[in-house]
């Protein structure tokens, strides 16, 4: 058994799509011997997703609609968030939310894809009067007060895994990351600011999360402020290329001049498809609201 990287759900090495989201499993599949050849799994973005808001919930309905305990059902309610229920067929999901309305619960259905959806990365950024103005590799976006209804944040655990054919671990730490989605009003996808690739210009704090927490505390004040995701257990899979940044193209300079052959085999692990995971379910369950 091992966690999707997408959705954090125990599901079998065998597989090559989580049965519950429909995210591939990349090197967990990978790490197991093909036995058989697996019928290929449905689009994953066709499909759709039945999540309940836990923070809405209350534990003696959760317990039978999740078919779990009533003390494990408390836990849940407690930790609150959202709960992805399953992942199915228009028709199947349809099916799924009627049977949890029926045992007092209130399902929100949700297309994969506009849980899906790629973020716009932004590299660059400054304050303008009482907004923000933003800069991605596709041009600036400019943010006035009232323009954001969601602000998801949360620290991204990185690490190194070696590679099968050297079975050894690098024993150089990797920084932890921060990242931070600001959902739009207007339909589009979200805005996603990684700290360690983001350049503030001067910042008279000396860090650029605190730059970052002042200006989104003066840019996108009554947007709902969501900071979860750091409660949730990591789960790690193959990190992906970061766009090129100023920042992080010295930083890379850096790290390659002092990495050694060990390094060089290893791979990247993070938990950003996690967060981008979290962050998409909970502003669609609020764009709703």
């Amino acid at each position: 058994m091992a966690n999707c990287p997408a959705c954090g759900r125990a599901v079998a090495l065998s597989r090559a799509h989580c049965l519950y989201c429909g995210a591939p499993l990349g090197s967990a599949s990978a790490a197991q011997p093909a036995a058989a050849a697996e019928p290929a799994a449905p689009e994953p973005r066709a499909r759709v997703l039945v999540l309940l808001d836990l923070s809405r919930s209350e534990p003696l309905t959760l317990a039978p609609a999740l078919a779990v305990s009533r003390y494990d059902a408390g836990l849940l309610a407690r930790r609150g968030g959202i709960h992805l229920v399953r992942a199915a067929t228009a028709a199947e999901a349809e099916a799924e939310a009627e049977r949890l309305r029926s045992l007092g619960t209130q399902p929100v259905l949700v297309p994969e894809a506009e849980v899906r959806a790629q973020p716009v990365p932004c590299l660059k950024g400054e304050r303008e009067g009482a907004g923000l103005r933003l800069r991605s590799a596709q041009g600036s976006v400019t943010l006035a007060p009232g323009d954001v209804f969601l602000v998801v944040s949360g620290p991204i655990r990185r690490e190194h895994q070696a590679r099968a054919e050297r079975r050894k671990f690098s024993t150089a730490g990797l920084d932890e990351g921060f990242r931070v989605q600001l959902h739009r009003r207007a339909p589009s996808p979200p805005l996603e600011i990684d700290a360690l690739n983001f350049e503030v210009g001067f910042a008279p704090s000396g860090s650029v999360r605190l730059e970052l927490e002042s200006w989104l505390g003066a840019a996108t004040q009554g947007a709902r402020r969501d900071t979860g995701f750091a409660r949730l257990p990591p789960v790690l899979g193959p990190a992906e290329p970061e766009p090129g940044g100023g920042l992080l193209s010295a930083a890379s300079s850096l790290a390659a001049a002092a990495r050694s052959e060990a390094d060089e085999r290893a791979l990247v692990l993070d938990n950003l498809a996690q967060f981008r995971f979290y962050s998409g379910c909970l502003a669609a369950v609020e764009r709703r609201r």
